[in-house]
């Protein structure tokens, strides 16, 4: 990815630094980070590449948390990653007819303006929305098929890649879906149309109005981990950045990675996951609003 989501210029950054023995908090601001050719998310190259001549591809119904599906959430978070059930594999042949469907769009837009939704895992309650998974090589590439919006969110390992505009291909793609799918009783049903066009608003996730003030961390919830052990025997220190869903209570609801050292990845989700803050406002009522926080990790001698 080349640069932070635009979450990063329009919230401000709360700092914790930790050192081998502490984790102390610090009040610097991330720096913004350098302009890309497009915006964050939206990576029209990088999705033609990862999308061409896949060798097979599996399909499932999509359920769970379907906000930013990509993300690496933890063991504390592990409740709110996407799921899917009733999985089957599908051929060279139908994976390479898909990807040719889905290239026919010219829309291709950032990520995260794809709302948010919780789906339940029960068919008779769930919406009709889907998960391919194309495979080359050993390489896997998701695709999120929303007709209630009419898009596709294409993802890859822990990489927000683009979102597709369905247009013309939707019925298309449902026919092809009923093919792998045969028991699936959305699919013997005509596709629904989407509820209404994505809002072109400037914030991400296309949730909830823009906070007119960010959350704002005020404690913690319990006590800070200790300096991954591992990490430190080899002397590993940075920066993880998180992406944290407060709501309006000021709870964290959510919280992603969004880049930083693996190996200190689970111990900057845990400290995170146990912070408490006052939230977000929008016209002067506490709503739900996503923040970007940084967790330092430092190795002093």
């Amino acid at each position: 990815m080349r640069r932070a989501p635009l979450l990063l210029l329009a919230f401000a950054a709360l700092w914790l630094t930790a050192t081998a023995s502490a984790a102390v908090p610090a009040g610097d601001k991330a720096p913004p980070p350098p302009a890309p050719d497009f915006p964050a998310g939206c990576e029209p190259e990088l999705i033609r590449s990862r999308l061409a001549s896949p060798d097979s591809a599996d399909v499932a119904r999509a359920c769970g948390n379907l906000r930013m599906p990509w993300g690496y959430r933890g063991w504390i978070g592990r409740q709110q990653s996407l799921r899917s059930y009733g999985r089957r594999v599908a051929g060279t042949e139908w994976a390479r007819n898909v990807v040719t469907r889905l290239l026919d769009s010219a829309a291709v837009d950032t990520i995260y303006r794809v709302p948010g939704l919780t789906v339940s895992c029960r068919p008779s309650e769930g919406s009709p929305i889907y998960l391919v998974r194309l495979h080359r090589g050993g390489q896997t590439t998701s695709v999120l098929l929303r007709f209630d919006l009419g898009i596709a969110s294409v993802f890859a390992d822990e990489a927000p890649l683009g979102m597709l505009a369905l247009g013309g291909c939707a019925d298309s793609l449902w026919a092809m879906l009923a093919e792998v799918l045969e028991d699936d009783p959305a699919l013997q049903r005509p596709r629904p149309a989407p509820a209404g066009p994505l809002l072109a608003a400037p914030h991400v996730t296309g949730e909830a109005p823009v906070a007119e003030t960010p959350p704002t961390q005020i404690g913690r919830g319990r006590e800070l981990p200790e300096y991954p052990r591992a990490a430190r025997r080899q002397g590993i220190q940075g920066t993880v950045h998180v992406l944290v869903r407060v709501d309006a209570n000021g709870m964290v609801e959510d919280a992603v990675v969004h880049a930083g050292p693996i190996p200190l990845r689970a111990a900057a989700l845990e400290t995170v996951w146990g912070f408490r803050f006052r939230a977000a406002h929008a016209g002067g009522k506490p709503v739900a609003a996503w923040t970007m926080v940084p967790v330092s990790y430092t190795l002093h001698h």
